[in-house]
């Protein structure tokens, strides 16, 4: 007996109305979510460190006019080698040729990366209180890797060459005056963003690393000449 043949009929499948209300509601809930994540996953505004320079006047060294249209920023580490090089190398022509004319206030946040050179930042910041703080910054570096430069004594060594009156300062040192200073300004840096040194800020735009003079330079007749069309 033969089989059947079955008679497969296509049927066309009803028409729908497209729900356009439901599908903008779909889509507008997915942009809101990518939003959402977004901002979950997005880091922090950095702090700015002029700012809080200026807020903690006794924490930051400056150099140079207040009203100045550019600022610098340093945030160096005694033990690293980089900070060396700029500050034995650059610091001095950026102080002659671009502080000193009035384009830029400099300041230095005195800083540590780890706990081996909190002392030696503490004792720059004793060495300002006598007006001494870029002769102990520099010597510092040029004396970097001595044996015992951290120590309290090769510290008061160093202060008492620069002809620093030592009994103040190792007082200064011994006494922690600075102690609290030195760790706002590690929690400040932190929050700008730095986690290596040098670190420089131009009018709170970070630069990491060892800068060469003209770097400077161009950076900051880029703001001048900013300033000037406007």
């Amino acid at each position: 007996m033969a089989k059947r043949k079955r008679d497969y009929k296509r049927t066309q499948p009803a028409k729908r109305n497209t729900n356009w209300l439901l599908i903008g509601g779909i889509g507008a809930g997915a942009i809101l979510v990518v939003a959402l994540l977004a901002l979950a996953f997005r880091e922090p505004d950095a702090a700015s460190l002029a700012d809080y320079c200026q807020e903690n006047p006794d924490n930051c060294i400056t150099k140079g006019e207040a009203d100045a249209p550019a600022n610098i920023i340093e945030v160096s580490d005694y033990n690293c080698i980089h900070c060396r090089n700029f500050n034995l190398e650059t610091a001095d022509l950026i102080s002659d040729l671009i502080v000193a004319p009035g384009d830029a206030q400099y300041f230095v946040v005195p800083y540590a990366l780890g706990a081996g050179t909190v002392a030696p930042a503490e004792g720059a910041l004793c060495a300002n209180d006598q007006e001494r703080f870029f002769d102990f910054h520099r010597r510092m570096f040029q004396l970097q890797g001595t044996p015992g430069l951290f120590e309290p004594s090769g510290l008061a060594a160093v202060a008492g060459e620069l002809g620093l009156d030592q009994e103040t300062f190792e007082s200064c040192l011994a006494t922690g005056k600075y102690a609290s200073a030195v760790q706002s300004n590690i929690r400040a840096a932190a929050q700008a963003g730095v986690n290596s040194t040098p670190t420089f800020y131009i009018n709170d735009q970070r630069f990491r690393g060892n800068r060469p003079l003209t770097f400077f330079q161009e950076e900051i007749s880029q703001i001048l000449e900013g300033a000037d069309a406007n």
